[in-house]
């Protein structure tokens, strides 16, 4: 892991996100190994084809959890880049911030309000951020959704919310 600067602000290490990951990779390790022994019997082909493709699926896991690491979140030249790893990510015109609340409390997600994490529910939030207008959240893919709450995890929420209203 690469150490955080000033500017910067990690959204990983309180969140239990790294640890549900290791838990999926794990799991896909166990289940890899089980089934193929069970497919071999049936077709040696199958088995193998599945073996890589588990394989393959642990080393996206692992690459995405790789990804949350050396991509913090962000203030730097009036702007706000919000990274969840490599499958999610916006920026903000500070300007365009019309306020930033540390809440957890529930929010029902639609058209105007998105959560920054693709794990939606199974993750929970800490910082909820309004904007003035509607801003672009690029997902996976380049798929595009409009927002104007987003709602994050960020390990220094304080810090953070000091930031933006100090940069504001």
């Amino acid at each position: 892991m690469r150490p955080i600067k000033e500017n910067e602000f990690s959204y990983h290490k309180d969140s239990g996100t790294l640890s549900l990951l290791i838990a999926i990779i794990f799991i896909v390790a166990i289940e890899t190994v089980v089934l193929h022994l069970l497919l071999v019997k049936w077709s040696s082909l199958s088995a193998w084809i599945f073996t890589f493709l588990s394989i393959y699926s642990g080393i996206q896991f692992f690459g995405f959890l790789k990804s949350m690491l050396k991509r913090p979140i962000s203030i730097e030249n009036d702007r706000l880049y919000l990274r969840y790893g490599i499958m999610k990510e916006t920026t903000i015109d500070l300007k365009d911030i019309d306020s930033i609340e540390i809440s957890s409390k529930d929010i029902a997600l639609n058209k105007e309000t998105r959560k920054l994490s693709f794990l939606g529910e199974l993750e929970s939030h800490n910082v909820i951020i309004s904007l003035k207008k509607e801003n672009t959240l690029t997902g996976l893919y380049g798929i595009k959704r409009g927002f104007k709450i987003l709602a994050l995890h960020i390990d220094d929420k304080v810090a953070f919310k000091n930031r933006i209203d100090n940069a504001l």
